[in-house]
């Protein structure tokens, strides 16, 4: 029943005009699922990523060893272990119950750990991320001075029965049904100048349906506005653009900085945990010898050499041994941990170090003077180049602040063009058009606030130019630091080369004279004390020797990242 009537609604005249009216916002649906799908979230993630992309690869060439490759933010591949050599047969019996755990690990390089930490180290993505949203920051400037379009419009459905009127011959009351809708389409375009220009088009149509009647409203409209003293001229309006420009310049140098200073960190985290290792080694050692001593000890007490209070002496100094190996390990253990989390190796990872890293190293002299090195860094440091930067930064901006205690004087040019009244058909009538031109004036009588903005930016210029000989006073500094800290390095490992050779020697006479029985136990204590201390200090001097010549290259800017992660010191073409 509820179809064939629905039918015969379809088929008189007040169903053909239901009909056209449910027809009517067709083109609008249409309209929007074109323009829906081409504005999905992906296609904007795809479109931001090109522009970004597109301004770093332009960017780059600027700053030295940061290339597009290493500022893009790639999908990251989970971590994969699997190819990393097996650890194999290490002697571990040092770790204790580690050990079992270690044979079946993955072993690290330390080539490898810092190519690791450059894919999945999360403050190195941290780091990458900031200069890709500084180059999101540049393209919505330049985007601001481009024609900026728009487009849109708004459609309404309306029935009014509130003023009906029972007409003569008719059996039903007659409602007034009206659809009308809206499209407006336009742009604004702010040129270099300061002119503003906008145009815009609307259209409102009304269709009312008793009496199928419509009627057309367009109307364009064109407005230019040119500034000519305050908020007029190339430097004003291009002042924004120009700033995230220098921005993102600034950023990509400090990423050049952050990979130095990232490096040699995972590199001194890296030999960090070798050292702890090779302390658990000594102490275990130490052990090891103390529990030999107390057995032979207790073996001359039988025998009435020795008094109960040395041997108790020994075991005294065996318990405490043992102590500072168990605490050695749990260090070890924990700097291991710690090592997994910067690199972006899950905790759980079951990886060592390669021990023989620490083999490899040897005290290397720089090929350069202290002298020389600070003439590189002045020249090849990007945070110096960038305090200088600041500075120019901080004259522009006095000039820009310099035109806003300028008058306002603006030029105006408006045109508008409408349709006939009551026209149904979608038409600009070009007779019917208004034009208009004026000038406005505004007298600098209030710059209160654009006063103390411009005095504001001549003491910023100050401040700029002291941060700009701090930073220069900072990289000399730092020059003279590392390289103090490379001679104390290598007079510490002399000390503990001749630590070392001295402690075995008066370890081997002690033992000698406990074999003998003419040993004292408080002799024996002390030598094997002091040659663990001898052992771990010569190891920590060469590490932190290692350390302070790559510091020396990073302070003075040389200290080149490759795309793996590794790294070499380049000297050619950076002196004055």
């Amino acid at each position: 029943m509820r179809k064939d009537s629905m039918a015969r609604a379809l088929s008189d005249g007040r169903g053909r005009r239901k009909a056209r009216f449910w027809l009517l916002p067709m083109p609008l649906l249409a309209l929007a699922l074109t323009v829906f799908p081409a504005c999905s979230p992906q296609r904007y993630h795809a479109r931001a990523d090109r522009e970004v992309y597109s301004v770093l690869s332009e960017k780059t060439p600027e700053v030295a060893n940061v290339g597009p490759d290493e500022v893009f933010l790639p999908e990251k591949p989970p971590v994969d272990l699997t190819n990393l050599k097996a650890a194999g047969g290490r002697s571990g019996e040092f770790l204790g119950d580690a050990a079992r755990l270690e044979r079946m690990a993955k072993e690290i390089s330390l080539n490898e750990a810092v190519g690791t930490a450059i894919v999945h180290g999360r403050s190195y993505l941290s780091a990458r991320e900031q200069v890709f949203l500084s180059a999101l920051n540049l393209t919505l400037a330049r985007f601001r001075l481009a024609p900026i379009f728009g487009a849109g419009g708004s459609g309404t459905r309306a029935g009014d029965s509130r003023q009906a009127k029972l007409e003569a011959g008719m059996t039903e009351l007659v409602s007034t049904n009206t659809f009308s809708h809206t499209r407006s389409a336009g742009f604004n375009w702010l040129y270099k100048t300061g002119a503003r220009l906008s145009a815009d088009f609307t259209q409102d149509f009304l269709s009312i349906m008793t009496g199928n009647r419509s009627i057309n409203d367009s109307n364009l409209a064109v407005s230019l506005i040119q500034p000519l003293l305050q908020g007029g001229g190339t430097a004003v309006t291009l002042e924004a653009l120009t700033q995230e420009e220098r921005n993102l310049l600034y950023d990509l140098r400090d990423f050049a900085d952050f990979r130095r200073a990232f490096v040699v960190e995972v590199v001194s985290d890296y030999y960090g945990v070798l050292r702890a290792r090779d302390r658990v080694r000594n102490s275990y050692v130490a052990y090891r010898g103390f529990v030999k001593n107390v057995e032979r000890e207790e073996a001359l007490a039988d025998e009435n050499r020795r008094t109960q209070n040395q041997l108790a002496r020994l075991r005294q100094a065996k318990l405490q041994s043992e102590s500072r190996w168990i605490d050695a390990l749990r260090v070890y253990l924990t700097l291991l941990d710690e090592f997994k989390i910067s690199i972006g190796v899950p905790v759980d990872s079951n990886l060592v170090l390669d021990e023989r890293e620490l083999d490899r190293l040897i005290i290397e002299e720089p090929p350069i003077t202290k002298e020389q090195s600070v003439e590189i860094a002045l020249v090849s440091r990007p945070d110096l180049v960038t305090a200088s930067d600041l500075v120019n930064d901080a004259v522009r901006h006095v000039k820009v602040a310099e035109n806003g205690l300028l008058p306002g004087l603006d030029i105006s040019l408006d045109y508008q063009s409408v349709s006939d009244p009551g026209d149904a058909t979608p038409a600009i009538n070009w007779d019917r058009r208004r034009w208009s031109s004026s000038v406005d004036l505004d007298l600098p009588i209030n710059r209160k606030a654009e006063r103390n903005i411009y005095r504001a930016t001549l003491v910023q210029v100050e401040r700029a130019k002291r941060a700009r000989d701090l930073s220069f006073d900072n990289a000399r500094l730092e020059i003279y630091d590392s390289w103090r800290a490379l001679g104390q390095e290598r007079q510490n490992f002399k000390i503990a080369e001749e630590g070392v050779a001295l402690a075995s020697r008066r370890l081997e006479e002690q033992i000698l004279l406990a074999e003998l029985g003419r040993g004292q136990a408080l002799d024996l204590v002390d030598a094997q004390d002091d040659l663990v201390d001898a052992q771990n200090q010569r190891t920590t001097t060469v590490v932190n020797h290692t350390l302070a010549r790559l510091r020396l290259w990073r302070d003075m800017g040389i200290l080149y990242i490759n795309d793996d992660g590794s790294w070499v010191e380049k000297l050619e073409g950076e002196s004055l």
